[in-house]
């Protein structure tokens, strides 16, 4: 295991810094999308969640439900972050 461990943290460092960067953000968006759907459908926030319980295939509506959360907030969180970046200007 710690083989395993020793060769993603060498691939990661290998990576180019910007892909960390969005790589980074992206997952951070993922995760906080994932966590508001979690909360959502704990809530039952307008019967949301007991429709999809209900329904024949919930893990088919969960999974599409956390799709398009990974999707919008990884997505918002990387161009949030690209465009917080500091810009250096080479000219000077």
């Amino acid at each position: 295991m710690g083989g395993v461990l020793k060769r993603v943290r060498e691939t990661w460092k290998q990576l180019p810094r910007l892909v960390r960067f969005l790589l980074l953000h992206t997952a951070i968006g993922i995760g906080a999308g994932w966590l508001l759907l979690a909360l959502l459908l704990w809530t039952d926030v307008n019967g949301v969640g007991a429709l999809i319980w209900a329904s024949d295939s919930p893990v088919l509506a969960v999974g599409m439900l956390a799709a398009g959360f990974a999707i919008t907030f990884g997505g918002a969180a990387a161009a949030a972050a690209v465009m917080m970046m500091r810009f250096e200007n080479d000219e000077d």
